[in-house]
């Protein structure tokens, strides 16, 4: 089976397997033109004497681009419609459509009229706020004095908004740490109420969101930024993982040694410094109407941390995990799922067939569990009593448990951003890597790359030419997926360590032994040769098109 494709199962396949929400009209993550054609653009008018011509002329060059990539334009007066009632109708306030994916917008200041209006909404807020409100509820009460765009949009969940503005200095400067610059990114997207961030200068530009990325690009490098970066994060929004698609239950964390192992893992990773403090919202935004819309966009999360560490568990199997052909013969297709490549069993056990290496093997899907750093945690000082969930595929079910006693209704208990992303890895690493995964899988993901010379002998990555698609999303859980299948493919036993590369996002490290990984990060980061932040990513992508190159023409010279 061509490697382009997602190892030996179709796309919804893979979804049914791995628990995740399967969306009608999915394409292929490889494929931004396809997304492209899904996805639908507004460009909201420049305000009134708006003068920065460097964003200007920007703002109408990426338009052009998007247009030329197949993105559908859709002119302002279209996309946003007058919003029923008098009030609007007499003021001809514009609300944009929910079939509209993005409004781009530009950064604009405010008057010391709109910020004595502001100031009025805040209060009458304060006295009518309500813990249910939604999020439109909370900004006709607070935002009629406003001008941030997101007031303007029917449905803050569908629309993302992105927001131009002058790139400030001191995150284009290469001495400015990761973690300063993400503060400076986290600043303007909650000040704008912005998804998307983009800071312009005349021969550079930056891209912020919650993916907590620092890229800069070059505009020589605009058609490949609106291809690969720009569209797939357009098309595929950071969503985080929603409560009620998950069968909640309680763990017992003294009952199992994964909490206590995962604790342990955080403190050892905690001298490499690849897990910074987080940042809470509370102490980027000002306004109590502004913490109330980013926390219900965002289910309820209080806050945004780097990364997440993670135990997958070993697998679990009913009976032998693999079976011959003549047993498989014997068993019906899965009704859920139109792929011959999945069968289930009279217990509702699925088995696939898979072809590693030329080699067809028919084996159960097993029952997966993950012990997981829960979303907003400190990575490197976790409490087992209230930091740690598990998350599991159970026959195709979604799992989630917390520590016993726990309230769901906290808010700072949630599974990670990247869930479907951890399951994703650890079912493909129990069906494609099993020797990897027999005794549990470390999984560290932090926000940085390393130098593709850093790697040693049983050591792989994969991934960074991939499109850059935002954590929480299923595209991103079938990325990584397919990028352990390949890896497994190409290179067989022996693996002690694999890299899955994340554009615009960081890194998955996994393997066989926690010490190993840790020794290899520490030295890796004493050395320079692991870093926060974008610094290695060019090279690795560079690293990853010669392999490609070379592994052609090795195809090329053997079929001749």
């Amino acid at each position: 089976m061509d490697s382009q494709q997602f190892a030996d199962l179709e796309l919804k396949t893979i979804i049914s397997l791995a628990g995740m929400p399967v969306q009608k009209d999915l394409v292929n993550p490889r494929k931004p033109l396809e997304m492209a054609k899904k996805v639908r653009v507004t460009f909201r008018p420049l305000p009134r004497n708006y003068g920065n011509q460097i964003v200007i002329k920007f703002r109408e060059k990426l338009k052009n681009k998007l247009e030329e990539h197949g993105v559908n334009v859709i002119p302002w007066d279209e996309a946003a419609e007058v919003s029923d009632g008098w009030i609007s109708k007499v003021l001809k306030t514009r609300k944009v459509k929910r079939n509209i994916h993005a409004v781009v917008d530009v950064k604009r200041d405010y008057s010391l009229t709109r910020t004595f209006l502001s100031g009025i909404a805040e209060r009458m807020y304060g006295y009518l706020r309500k813990p249910d409100m939604s999020v439109m509820e909370i900004l006709r009460v607070s935002g009629w004095a406003d001008d941030f765009t997101a007031r303007y949009v029917q449905d803050p969940f569908n629309t993302q908004i992105l927001t131009l503005m002058p790139l400030e200095p001191e995150f284009a400067n290469q001495s400015t740490t990761y973690d300063r610059k993400i503060a400076i990114g986290i600043q303007n997207l909650i000040a704008t109420m912005s998804e998307i961030i983009m800071g312009i200068a005349p021969d550079k530009f930056s891209l912020v969101n919650m993916n907590l990325s620092d890229s800069i690009y070059l505009n020589d490098g605009m058609d490949d930024f609106v291809l690969n970066s720009l569209i797939p994060k357009i098309y595929a929004p950071i969503k985080p993982p929603v409560l009620n698609r998950f069968k909640k239950g309680e763990y017992d964390p003294e009952e199992s040694a994964f909490p206590q192992q995962l604790a342990e893992l955080g403190r050892l990773i905690k001298s490499t410094n690849l897990y910074p403090r987080g940042s809470k919202f509370s102490e980027k935004v000002k306004r109590q109407s502004h913490k109330d819309v980013v926390e219900k966009i965002m289910e309820g999360r209080t806050g945004v941390s780097y990364g997440f560490i993670a135990l997958a568990e070993a697998p679990v199997y009913e009976g032998k995990a693999t079976i011959t052909k003549s047993t498989w013969d014997k068993l019906k297709k899965v009704e859920s799922v139109d792929d011959d490549m999945v069968r289930e069993n009279k217990k509702g056990r699925w088995f696939v067939r898979t072809v590693i290496r030329g080699k067809e093997i028919y084996q159960q899907v097993p029952d997966m569990w993950i012990t997981t750093s829960r979303s907003g945690s400190d990575k490197t000082n976790l409490d087992p009593s209230c930091d740690i969930v598990r998350i599991g595929v159970v026959k195709g079910k979604l799992h989630l448990e917390t520590p016993r006693g726990v309230d769901l209704n906290r808010k700072d208990i949630r599974p990670s951003f990247d869930t479907y992303v951890i399951l994703a890895q650890a079912l493909a690493s129990a069906l494609y890597t099993p020797d990897l995964i027999k005794n549990g899988l470390p999984i560290l993901h932090f926000h940085g790359y390393p130098d593709p010379n850093w790697f040693r002998k049983g050591e792989y990555h994969s991934g960074a030419n991939n499109p850059s698609l935002p954590c929480g999303t299923v595209e991103a859980a079938l990325l990584n997926y397919s990028a352990i299948y390949e890896l497994a493919n190409n290179n067989g036993k022996g693996m002690k360590m694999l890299c899955l590369v994340e554009s615009d996002h960081g890194v998955n490290i996994m393997g066989l032994d926690k010490d190993h990984i840790i020794k290899r990060l520490t030295d890796g980061v004493d050395k320079g040769h692991v870093k926060l932040g974008g610094t290695y990513l060019p090279d690795l992508k560079k690293f990853s098109k010669k392999q490609a190159a070379e592994k052609l023409e090795q195809e090329a010279d053997s079929a001749t």
